[in-house]
């Protein structure tokens, strides 16, 4: 299991825990298949992420990457890295934000290019 972003979660995934609003009402119980429904109710009710059955945060981003320029990708890596050359890249804050800005700057690369 793991917690995913509402942005990676997808059609028929299998939630691994409750998905509940701020009060603690609970929208969507443990074990319940996703529906295109669910997913406009979580973005209603503000709801940013939800626990996933058979799925790891790193294998979402792993299939991102995968999906990118992996030139634009690695120059961007380079010169995000050099921005957090002071911080402790092992800490699992700065893992995702590093990984963010990465796969945000080679985004705007991407649309830079297309418009070319």
């Amino acid at each position: 299991m793991g917690i995913i972003n509402l942005a990676d979660i997808q059609v028929d995934m299998i939630l691994g825990s409750d998905v509940k609003e701020r009060s603690g009402r609970v929208l969507l119980a443990e074990g319940s298949k996703i529906s295109e429904k669910h997913l406009r109710v979580f973005k209603m009710w503000g709801i940013t992420e939800a626990d996933i059955r058979g799925i790891e945060k790193e294998e979402i981003a792993a299939n991102v990457i995968a999906q990118l320029d992996q030139n634009l990708f690695q120059e961007a890596e380079i010169q995000i890295r050099e921005r957090f050359r002071h911080v402790d890249m092992e800490h699992s804050f700065i893992k995702e934000l590093f990984q963010l800005l990465t796969l945000r700057q080679v985004k705007q690369r991407s649309k830079g290019k297309d418009d070319d």
